[in-house]
């Protein structure tokens, strides 16, 4: 591999703050509301031009899918995001819970509300490129964007990158799962042109279970007590699609849920395509699964078009800004959970809360 050499530079120091966030997903966001809420000054850096992450940036609309009658929650801020975003109508009820489901677009205002609100500084275009380390002490970040390379310094750095970026290049111990080996990518999208009463007529005559979702190349565990929950999963007009060859027969992990249907015809969070081997950590990966999984979704789209009722007139409304990663890169930590921790509910003495 050729190299080029950099000059040293003189990096100018734009920013001081007690706590400095870096990434403004669900947990960034988290964490910088709880600081500044814990009276200490919070700088929330952010690559792209909204906060929220997963939720905004991805579009992944299902924050608290898992809620039902018994469901015992750690509330919190995760809680207080929807109940902000019901007060500003930014969500609706979800489809198989009874939560509510975030309104991707709405969020972005959300978000901003509860950043201002605590006075955060907000710092967002800016993409981390390299720590600033004081001995084996991260004393801040260095970032890039359209002012050039800056330094923001802090007392406490909180790496809320999701793929452990500060931490790997502070020189951390880090793993990544294998790429093929890896929880799949998907490309999230949304739609507008759907009948309504024609799709949910369609649901409610073939309503569709979480035992369901094990067809095909598919093979989902449950512990039994979810198969005969209701689940918005649709497999049925993407397999008439391949039977028909209006899919690609090597294209036969299409399939997966949707969100909500609103009254206007928005059907959202369609959650359809599962790209393997996407490695969120390599550009180039990324490259590549952010134009196959376009590429799905529109064959996807084709195949609701002549084969799910309500949904001939279909059209796309919008990707997500960026492909959604479930696996990347991780911090080795000074515990790392385990398959087991998660199938029997373990739990430590140092717990501050329980994802149901």
């Amino acid at each position: 591999m050729d190299f080029v050499t950099e000059p040293a530079r003189h990096v100018p120091v734009i920013h001081r703050t007690e706590v400095l966030v870096v990434g403004s997903g669900p947990g960034g966001l988290s964490a910088a509301l709880a600081a500044a809420r814990a009276g200490v000054d919070v700088c929330l850096v952010e690559r792209f031009g909204c906060f929220g992450g997963n939720i905004t940036v991805v579009g992944v609309e299902g924050f608290a899918w898992y809620r039902h009658e018994a469901t015992v929650e750690a509330g919190g801020i995760g809680r207080e995001f929807e109940e902000r975003a019901k007060a500003m109508g930014a969500a609706v009820p979800e489809s198989q819970s009874l939560s509510y489901e975030l309104d991707s677009e709405g969020f972005k205002l959300v978000a901003d509300r509860l950043v201002e609100a605590e006075a955060i500084h907000a710092m967002l275009h800016r993409q981390f490129v390299a720590p600033v380390t004081d001995g084996d002490r991260i004393a801040g970040i260095i970032v890039e964007s359209k002012a050039g390379r800056e330094a923001i310094l802090a007392k406490v750095v909180i790496d809320a990158t999701g793929d452990a970026d500060v931490a790997h290049r502070a020189g951390a111990p880090t793993f990544k799962t294998p790429p093929e080996e890896m929880q799949a990518a998907s490309v999230m999208f949304h739609l507008a042109g759907v009948d309504k009463a024609a799709f949910m007529a369609e649901v409610q005559a073939d309503p569709q279970t979480y035992k369901d979702w094990s067809t095909g190349e598919w093979k989902v565990e449950t512990d039994g007590k979810e198969d005969d929950m209701f689940s918005p999963f649709i497999k049925k007009p993407f397999q008439k699609a391949l039977e028909a060859g209006l899919i690609p027969a090597h294209l036969s992990t299409i399939a997966g849920t949707w969100g909500a249907l609103h009254d206007t015809g928005e059907l959202t969070y369609m959650n359809l395509v599962h790209l393997a081997a996407i490695d969120g950590t390599d550009p180039d990966s990324m490259t590549a699964g952010e134009i196959e999984g376009r590429r799905q979704a529109m064959l996807a789209i084709d195949a609701l078009r002549a084969y799910m009722p309500g949904c001939k007139g279909v059209r796309l409304r919008n990707f997500g800004m960026s492909i959604g990663i479930r696996d990347t890169r991780k911090i080795d930590a000074a515990y790392n959970m385990t398959e087991t921790d998660v199938r029997q509910q373990a739990r430590f003495d140092d717990s501050i809360g329980i994802y149901p």
